[in-house]
């Protein structure tokens, strides 16, 4: 709510309308932000996809069997088939299993299932260090930042992209 004595108070309809629309403005990708998030995207797709965000998205061939799990792999789980996911089950070598494994018949989401609780508490682990590191980072670099973004509007490209 806001308080009778504040500056908000004071404005007419057309002037509030107004500070929105610029507040709304589009003012050009944040690298550091886009930085920052794929930081943290890449965290979350090792743990429970064991690639990193480029590989998810562009590898043709899938991961075969193994716990990786790709774009594709996981769009054909979601569609219904297997994925093409043979994850190798924790299983004893033996004679007639000298490679120590069974090829399951499991789908994506078992493999992400197993994958979550293999590496779950890690990435909770990294992620929390990762926002304090990153948090930091950003404080620690303003000024070098915004030499940059100075720049950027001498050049005219504060539109399209920012620090």
């Amino acid at each position: 709510m806001i308080a009778e004595g504040s500056h908000m108070a004071k404005m007419t309809k057309a002037e509030k309308a107004a500070a929105k629309r610029a507040r709304n403005k589009f003012r050009g990708i944040n690298v550091t932000d886009f930085a920052i998030g794929y930081g943290g995207l890449a965290i979350w797709t090792d743990a429970l996809l064991m690639v990193d965000p480029i590989q998810f998205f562009t590898d043709k061939t899938g991961a075969g069997n193994s716990y990786r799990i790709t774009g594709r792999e996981l769009l054909d789980s979601i569609m219904g088939g297997a994925g093409g996911v043979g994850a190798y089950l924790s299983a004893p070598k033996t004679a007639s299993n000298p490679t120590g494994g069974k090829l399951s018949s499991s789908n994506a989401f078992s493999v992400i299932e197993r994958n979550a609780k293999a590496n779950g508490i890690n990435a909770v682990g990294k992620s929390i260090i990762y926002g304090v590191v990153t948090g930091l980072g950003k404080k620690a670099t303003v000024k070098p930042r915004n030499f940059l973004n100075k720049n950027l509007k001498t050049f005219k490209l504060d539109k399209y992209i920012r620090f």
